[in-house]
């Protein structure tokens, strides 16, 4: 059990590590994820189940598709003249 929640650790270290270096787009979001796996799995061996769970549906259902939005509108190749030029293209376009 001590070396499960020793690789819960270290998981959880690379996931941060990975959303921090965030090499591209993509790789942020599955660090993000590795990350809060090893936090709820580190809840669950403290036998903090319902709370696991909650953090779980939290961090994977909601703010991984806000992360995800967040990165397809900054990969979004129309958005070139930044934020205010975005909206003059499509104020231009109706």
């Amino acid at each position: 059990m001590t070396y499960f929640v020793l690789f819960l650790g270290l998981c959880f270290v690379l996931g941060g590590l990975a959303v921090a270096s965030n090499t591209s787009l993509y790789s942020g979001e599955v660090g993000f994820m590795l990350a809060s796996l090893a936090g709820c799995g580190w809840l669950l061996s403290l036998g903090v189940s319902f709370m696991s769970l909650v953090l779980f549906m939290v961090y994977l259902g909601g703010m991984s598709v806000d992360y995800v939005y967040s990165l397809s509108l900054v990969a979004d190749p129309s958005q070139r003249l930044g934020g205010i030029g975005c909206y003059g293209v499509e104020l231009g376009l109706v």
